[in-house]
């Protein structure tokens, strides 16, 4: 076979009018070639020839081989025990050979349409986002509908297994009914093992979650994410369209963004459909089961904490204050997509609704009544001091306000305990005695309680002084007697 540039200048030289000989001459091929392809009307083609490896009668033996985790080297000494005379590159080659006809297999992928209502498909993407200029990371969660492509988008600033059983309850609450399946991949929040051999043990939360809601769950194959294409490459769109250079003053606002975009995206012409996700859901939706009637608590249930002796719940590394009344108490504390904390008492109440602030880590904000507490507190300890400086001027007149100006001068802080410990001398001596006291201390210049009661113990006590009794509730009254026998075999204790 000669090359295409000498079959055409065969065919350019005769139609030149140049002898078959002198073409033959020219190109220096055989004037038999020449005529052969002047008779041709086609071009040569060239087929590369074909080789059978001298290994293709091995090749069984040698997948089995593989199968064991056998390496190069240990496969071709097994061959060389089966009388192979080839060299070790060539069973390596076609080693090679036979993992890339394995790897095309695995990447072979057949489409599926599914029916109306059949399947729902669900994944999350992890993004960081800017917010007020600095980066926060969140977790975008979508759903789709595999017949309709009808899609529904939320996010978390967590990735729990709650979170993601929240996303997807309120993805079928935007739907409007319950799909017969739901199609995810294999995240430890929802599937604890998926084996080779197609076995899946799912998360018992999971499974629940998919009991109450009559869904069945289906795992996709291991790192083969294509099999929910449909749920995949959407990601690609709203990563490229919204969130790629999203910046946002306030994280509350990121909700109307997901809306509007579902909106948009529901809206427009499929590509592959060639009418849109909100028209092909007009036929959909009546395929869909009604949803039933769960209480949140069941699906999601609610962590036990213990209100701290201030007023607050540690939550997440964060504090959240609650009513003081609930102080010491035990509360139930439940993560709405790790956006909002919700407490409740012990028999179901709500009591406190707070958003979750990524930037405030840690951060223990300034409880609401605590101000009107320590208000209170400081009026009352107030009122307590202005009792003893009215008390205390109104027993000693102008000479006792003088006293009070000289002691605020020399005890400060302690002014209010001096004079507590003053009018209490007014139980045991005569009010006279105390003035003259008073008097004495203030014309030598000495301001302190215990300057007064020196001045005092001369004077003597009152002549009738309060009555004191030295009763105590709990005792018996009268005489109290107990029998020697009572002490009767006690070690060391002898009666004469």
């Amino acid at each position: 076979m000669i090359s295409m540039y000498k079959w055409q200048r065969v065919k350019a030289l005769r139609a030149n009018g140049e002898s078959v000989k002198g073409i033959a001459r020219k190109l220096g091929i055989s004037k038999n070639t020449v005529r052969k392809y002047l008779k041709s009307t086609e071009p040569p083609e060239f087929k590369a020839r074909e080789y059978e490896s001298i290994l293709e009668g091995h090749k069984q033996g040698i997948i089995e081989m593989l199968d064991k985790k056998f390496i190069g080297t240990r496969i071709y000494e097994e061959l060389l025990k089966q009388d192979y005379q080839g060299s070790l590159p060539t069973v390596h080659r076609f080693i090679a050979g036979i993992k890339k006809e394995e790897e095309k297999s695995k990447k072979a992928t057949t489409r599926i349409e599914t029916v109306p209502g059949k399947q729902m498909q669900y994944d999350w993407k992890e993004w960081e986002l800017i917010v007020d200029g600095k980066p926060v990371k969140i977790y975008i969660h979508e759903l789709i509908l595999s017949y309709s492509r009808k899609k529904y988008w939320t996010y978390s600033l967590s990735i729990t297994s709650k979170d993601i059983m929240r996303a997807i309850s309120q993805g079928i609450d935007y739907f409007g009914g319950v799909p017969s399946e739901i199609l995810i991949d294999n995240p430890k929040q929802m599937v604890i093992t998926h084996r080779k051999d197609g076995v899946i043990r799912f998360n018992d939360d999971f499974l629940k979650f998919c009991g109450l809601y009559g869904v069945e769950p289906v795992a996709c194959k291991n790192y083969r994410a294509r099999t929910k294409g449909k749920v995949e490459r959407p990601f690609y769109y709203i990563q490229e369209h919204l969130l790629r250079g999203l910046e946002i003053d306030m994280l509350s606002g990121f909700d109307s963004k997901l809306n509007e975009f579902a909106v948009d995206y529901n809206a427009r012409m499929h590509s592959s459909l060639k009418e849109s996700p909100d028209k092909r859901f007009l036929e959909e939706s009546s395929y869909l089961k009604n949803i039933p009637a769960i209480e949140p608590v069941v699906l999601f249930g609610r962590e036990l904490r213990k209100v701290t002796n201030d007023g607050y719940v540690s939550f997440d590394g964060s504090f959240y204050p609650v009513p003081m009344k609930y102080c010491l108490c035990d509360v139930r504390v439940e993560s709405v997509l790790g956006r909002v904390v919700k407490v409740y008492d012990d028999g179901g109440k709500p009591i406190l609704e707070s958003g979750i602030n990524p930037f405030d880590k840690g951060i223990r904000p300034v409880h609401p009544e605590h101000e009107a507490m320590n208000k209170a507190y400081a009026e009352k300890r107030a009122q307590a001091r202005n009792f003893y400086v009215e008390r205390f001027a109104s027993l000693f007149g102008v000479l006792g306000e003088a006293y009070i100006a000289g002691l605020r001068q020399a005890a400060g802080a302690n002014l209010y305990w001096h004079l507590s410990e003053i009018l209490a001398c007014c139980e045991v001596y005569e009010v006279e005695a105390i003035r003259s006291a008073i008097k004495e201390c203030s014309e030598i210049g000495s301001y302190h309680k215990n300057s007064v009661v020196r001045l005092l113990l001369p004077a003597g006590l009152k002549t009738s002084l309060p009555e004191v009794s030295f009763s105590y509730p709990g005792l018996p009254t009268g005489d109290v007697f107990r029998p020697l026998s009572v002490y009767a075999g006690i070690e060391g204790v002898c009666h004469e």
